[in-house]
C-alpha cells in the first residue's frame, strides 16, 4: 500500500513540474508578444504621424493652388 502512496506522489509532482513548466513558457512567449506588439505600435504612431503630415501638406498646397487660380481668375 505505503509504495502505491509514493507512485501517486511521484505521478502528482510530475503533473505540478509538467504544468509549472508550461506556465514558464507562456509567460515567456507573452513578454516576447508584448515586445513585438510594443513595437508595432510604436511604428504604426509614427506611421500615422508621417500620414498626418503628409496629409496637411497636399491640403495646404491644395489650398495654395486654389488661391491662385482665385487670384488669377479675379484678374483677368
Amino acid at each position: 500500500m505505503e509504495d502505491l502512496q509514493i507512485k501517486f506522489i511521484v505521478l502528482i509532482a510530475l503533473v505540478f513540474l509538467i504544468t509549472a513548466g508550461f506556465c514558464i513558457l507562456i509567460w515567456q512567449q507573452t513578454k516576447r508578444f508584448e515586445k513585438k506588439a510594443l513595437i508595432a505600435k510604436q511604428r504604426q504612431k509614427e506611421y500615422e504621424k508621417e500620414l498626418r503630415l503628409k496629409m496637411q501638406a497636399e491640403k495646404r498646397s491644395q489650398q495654395e493652388k486654389t488661391a491662385s487660380i482665385n487670384e488669377d481668375t479675379g484678374k483677368a
